[in-house]
């Protein structure tokens, strides 16, 4: 694979051995683990052929692993890196708002918004799962609804009181299967 150089060296080859390989631009990662583009460059195509490439594309080889211990394990870490993640995105909402880019500010605010969506999931505060029941004949479309309709037979004595009397009927049912919890015990 040729000779070390300062990437090889560097305590964070790994991660950035997995960025190259996805495709992160160099200038980025020259920032972030201060190393020279060059040296970013010769190790990319000196020490990363395209099957280490695809290997650290496809991830760890997980054959003979315990699903169930990696499953709580990845868990376990799960929320930590979505709090350590909105950190940075308030960081760089910060930033956006400084230098008032409106772009920058709409995709952070997406981001921000998806981060927290999904931890309300984890944790179960969106109720992801959960039926809501929602009776429609409190809903104001639906009174509306009903004079409208009942309006309209004015014509029609006959349809009017027919249709009055079912609507009654339905909402009659329907009042009384709405019980405060503690009188139906």
């Amino acid at each position: 694979m040729g000779k070390s150089c300062h990437v090889c060296a560097h305590r964070e080859r790994a991660a950035i051995d997995l960025a190259l390989a996805r495709g992160v631009s160099v200038t980025a990662l020259s920032r972030r683990y201060k190393v020279s583009t060059d040296s970013l460059y010769r190790h990319s195509n000196n020490h990363l052929p395209p099957q280490l490439r695809a290997k650290l594309i496809a991830g760890p080889d997980l054959e003979g692993v315990d699903l169930d211990k990696l499953k709580e394990s990845e868990s376990q870490s799960l929320l930590a890196n979505l709090v350590a993640l909105r950190h940075r995105l308030f960081a760089a909402l910060d930033c956006a708002e400084e230098y008032q880019d409106a772009g920058m500010l709409t995709r952070v605010s997406s981001q921000l918004h998806a981060n927290l969506e999904l931890t309300g999931k984890l944790l179960g505060d969106l109720g992801v799962g959960s039926t809501t029941n929602v009776n429609v004949l409190v809903l104001p479309a639906y009174v509306e609804m009903r004079v409208a309709l009942v309006q309209a037979l004015s014509a029609f004595p006959e349809a009017k009181l027919a249709v009055a009397q079912v609507l009654h009927r339905l909402e009659s049912k329907a009042a009384a299967d709405i019980k405060p919890k503690d009188l139906a015990s």
